[in-house]
């Protein structure tokens, strides 16, 4: 089923917008009155829209509209307009592969943008691989794999995880306690943190635990933490679950005593805190809404315009902005708009970014990202530090 979106319709909630994602698997949200339909650039997006993450998938969404509202407002890519084809990739790989082939066979799509699960990267780029078609990754990922048809405007964990102990850290040398989830990519990037940067700066790791991915218990954990004296917890629970941390840690008195950095915190989990418990969480991002600084502010307003301000603008919507702005750049670049254009396209490109100059890394095909250090506030996040341009390390090349 095709879901078309005509003139005149209203910005979309939260609600509606995952409503209407799970109940297609192909959409187009902005008309294009100016430019036709039939030379469209089709781009895939892998998108969660079942399995409990509808507030992730609606602030990629956000993103990725916002993105073909930019592209085609401006005559469109190479004169064509971008078109957007959604796919369910639902929390796990079952039948990733398959997907991937019919949104080129049936789809005719040039590139793909996803999945978001972890574990679905290496599936996705692979089926997509055969067929000669690019994916661009647009969330947090571990590294260690790189492909010839993979690339990535998400951090690594050298620009995330690292970033963030150093930032906590600061060369003194702290005591830290890992809590992370059952999945791949979260133990991998815990065990990166310990070895090259906790263990680097002469800190020491009190203990670890690793829970399921959706729960809400946490007062165990966080008597355990208060009794092996850790200074410092270093967080990575993506989902609402976290939120939950934060609530519990500070009823039990834990959050005012300790360090508090949470990999993945973003303005949709400080619009669910109190004040004083977002102020307690720092993190680093490609992104904070708040910036006031470069093209942040127009951005923000676009995509609240387009979102109808009930899908917040965060890293996730940012980071799928980049992927589909990546996409039109790289046939722009190479003057066509076809799969093997596109991919050309996208080795050591350079395109402009609202948060300055973003560029592929030739051999790794890993973006070149600004990170920022920031803290809660109020309902959102405010940037309390400038990292700078930091280069990808995946440890790989394609």
């Amino acid at each position: 089923m095709r879901m078309k979106v005509t003139p005149g319709t209203r910005p979309l909630d939260r609600r509606t917008v995952v409503a209407g994602l799970a109940a297609s698997t192909a959409a187009s949200l902005f008309p294009i009155p100016t430019l036709g339909q039939g030379t469209a650039l089709r781009v895939g997006a892998l998108l969660p829209l079942t399995g409990g993450l509808d507030r992730h998938a609606a602030q990629m969404r956000l993103g990725l509209d916002t993105a073909a509202d930019a592209v085609n407002g401006s005559g469109g890519v190479l004169g064509r307009p971008i078109e957007i084809v959604y796919a369910d990739t639902g929390t796990t790989p079952r039948g990733l592969a398959e997907t991937c082939a019919r949104l080129v066979r049936e789809e005719n799509v040039a590139a793909a943008i996803g999945p978001f699960i972890a574990a679905g990267r290496k599936t996705a780029a692979r089926a997509f691989g055969e067929l000669g078609v690019p994916v661009v990754s647009a969330t947090n990922n571990e590294g260690l794999f790189c492909a010839d048809n993979f690339f990535s405007v998400g951090p690594t964990p050298n620009q995330d995880i690292f970033s963030l102990v150093r930032h906590l850290d600061g060369g003194t040398g702290r005591s830290y306690f890992l809590i992370g989830t059952y999945s791949s990519w979260q133990l991998s990037s815990f065990r990166q943190a310990i070895l090259k940067v906790i263990y680097g700066f002469n800190g020491s790791v009190t203990g670890q635990a690793l829970t399921p991915i959706e729960e809400q218990k946490f007062r165990p954990i966080i008597r355990w933490i208060a009794d092996t004296g850790a200074d410092t917890v270093l967080f990575c629970v993506p989902r609402v679950p976290g939120v939950h941390f934060v609530h519990q840690a500070r009823e039990l008195g834990l959050l005012e005593r300790i360090k508090f950095g949470w990999v993945g915190f973003n303005e949709m989990h400080a619009h669910q805190l109190p004040a004083a418990e977002a102020s307690q969480v720092a993190t680093v991002s490609p992104f904070v809404a708040s910036d006031t600084e470069g093209g942040v502010p127009d951005l923000v307003a676009r995509m609240n315009r387009l979102g109808g301000g009930d899908v917040p603008a965060t890293y996730y919507a940012y980071t799928h902005y980049l992927a589909l702005a990546a996409v039109a750049a790289a046939a722009e670049r190479s003057g066509e708009a076809h799969a093997p254009a596109v991919l050309d396209g996208l080795k050591g490109l350079t395109f402009d970014s609202a948060t300055g100059p973003v560029t592929i890394d030739a051999e790794s095909h890993h973006a070149h990202l600004g990170i920022v250090a920031a803290r809660g506030s109020g309902s959102n996040l405010e940037i309390v530090e400038r990292l700078g341009v930091i280069a990808p390390e995946p440890g790989c090349s394609a």
